[in-house]
């Protein structure tokens, strides 16, 4: 096509036929090819639904998948250990969540470094200082100074010492997201009052393509017996984990969520399941994912696009990108994913803020620049308001041809409100910027990071309820590290 003939980018990139196309494809390889599940006690399970079963294959009937998946609901609510916490999830909720998993740490003062707890500690509190971030994150950075088998315990209960908003778990693991469900049921009052009232969510990645590892099962079904959500989110790298076309890896993502779903809701009928879609190309060149290009935005439109055909809220989007630095590449790439995040309305939005390097590092300045631009994103949300105030009829008049606005009595009272200033972002002249040294995005955006934690107001834990989460958490350590 020329570029004179080329169309709009396509807020739907799929028409309803290739829709279909995919779908139907997505119910032939649950059908024909089936996916591994290394779980004997769910093969058993799925054997006794009626599913076909060979050792670990499973061989799907999509009618029955597809009964299952009607059991799931289209949106639910997260709240938080302070119940005015409260955040529901579904048609276009644009939640969004801090990053999630490095194993690194950085700012400009202390450098690249192991993660460690104090630094995991450090950027709850950041989160929650924030207004733009109403679900937090276990393992926003790994704490690497603490040992492997346990580690998941310290973050849990740091995300209930230092917040009081709902968040996703650490996981990796049945039993280590069981660790954090009970945790949180100690601060709900009880399983119970937990599976009513859900505090926490769950993330499982199948081992794209098509396969169930035993790990991400067992945290599958420990989701549903407590009744917390589950983000089902394959990992596709179109050319390694999935075929080189989108349309070929969008129905691997599918046959994953939808078997993922008809399990969760095998263990626990109605258990809020969400559509993941974490899907992108490869750099043929070093193997790696290649983050906020056009194969990353395509597939987060057309995996909302999936995501309402069946019913499911949206697990997508974020601040990706591939940069090392917070240079012009992180800052494009980054911005042509979160364009995709608001464009194709995401519901759950991880690693939203503070994702550098390919997601190896959690950047402290990065996270500044990020809640920067969402900021820019939520005024676009607001649209334009048309009304007698702002028309201005009789201001225009008053000024008349030629008039000059600056210092109307209108203009003081609504520029505040009316027009985005960002702190980070200034319009300045270069002298200006010279006498104040010169300063580069990441020094101001370390400036705007400490300025966020000195904000940071602690909101307090019932000291009996502190000593409870305390002593489950140094019991499970013994038992882990036994």
């Amino acid at each position: 096509m020329s570029p004179g003939a080329a169309s709009a980018l396509p807020l739907e990139p799929l028409t309803p036929e290739a829709l279909e196309r995919i779908h139907t494809q997505a119910m032939r390889l649950l059908a024909e090819i089936g996916t591994e599940v290394h779980d004997e006690e769910m093969v058993a399970r799925l054997a006794g639904a009626g599913q076909r079963v060979d050792g670990t294959r499973v061989r799907w009937d999509p009618d029955w998948v597809l009964g299952q998946l009607a059991l799931a609901p289209a949106s639910f609510t997260l709240t938080g250990r302070n119940p005015d916490r409260q955040v529901r999830v579904g048609g276009g909720s644009l939640v969004h969540c801090p990053v999630g998993g490095p194993p690194f740490a950085h700012d400009e003062e202390r450098g690249r470094r192991d993660g460690s707890l104090a630094d995991h500690v450090e950027l709850v509190k950041l989160a929650h200082a924030c207004d733009l971030l109403p679900v937090l994150q276990s393992g926003t950075v790994e704490a690497q100074d603490l040992e492997a088998a346990s580690r998941h315990l310290e973050m849990d209960y740091s995300m209930l010492r230092w917040s009081d908003r709902p968040f996703i778990v650490y996981g990796s693991s049945g039993p280590k997201a069981r660790d954090g469900f009970e945790l949180a049921a100690l601060a709900a009052g009880g399983r119970a009052a937990l599976a009513e009232r859900p505090m926490t969510l769950g993330i499982v990645n199948p081992n794209s393509p098509l396969v169930w590892d035993g790990l991400m099962v067992s945290q599958l079904v420990a989701c549903a017996e407590y009744a917390q959500p589950v983000a089902i989110t394959p990992f596709l790298l179109a050319g390694a984990s999935a075929p080189v076309t989108l349309a070929a890896g969008l129905s691997i993502l599918v046959a994953e969520v939808l078997s993922g779903v008809a399990m969760a809701q095998l263990v626990r009928p109605g258990t809020p399941c969400l559509l993941g879609c974490f899907f992108t190309g490869v750099d043929m060149r070093s193997g790696g994912p290649s983050l906020g290009l056009p194969e990353s935005v395509l597939t987060t439109l057309a995996g909302a696009q999936l995501a309402r055909r069946y019913g499911l809220p949206l697990r997508g989007g974020g601040g990706l990108c591939s940069g090392i630095t917070l240079d012009a590449q992180a800052s494009a790439e980054t911005s042509m994913s979160l364009w995709a995040t608001y464009l194709a309305g995401c519901d759950l939005v991880v690693h939203a803020a503070g994702w550098l390097e390919g997601g190896l590092v959690a950047s402290y300045e990065k996270l500044a620049l990020d809640l920067e631009l969402i900021r820019m994103f939520e005024r676009l949300r607001e649209g334009v308001v048309v009304d007698d105030a702002a028309l201005a009829f009789d201001v225009i008049a008053e000024e008349g041809p030629g008039g000059l606005f600056l210092a109307h009595q209108h203009t003081l009272e609504r520029f505040r409100t009316d027009v985005f200033m960002s702190p980070l972002f200034r319009s300045q002249a270069h002298p200006t910027w010279l006498k104040q040294g010169a300063p580069q995005a990441p020094q101001v955006a370390a400036g705007e990071w400490r300025r966020l934690l000195d904000s940071y107001t602690d909101p307090g834990l019932d000291p009996d309820l502190d000593a409870a989460l305390r002593e489950y958490v140094d019991r499970r350590t013994r038992e882990w590290e036994a």
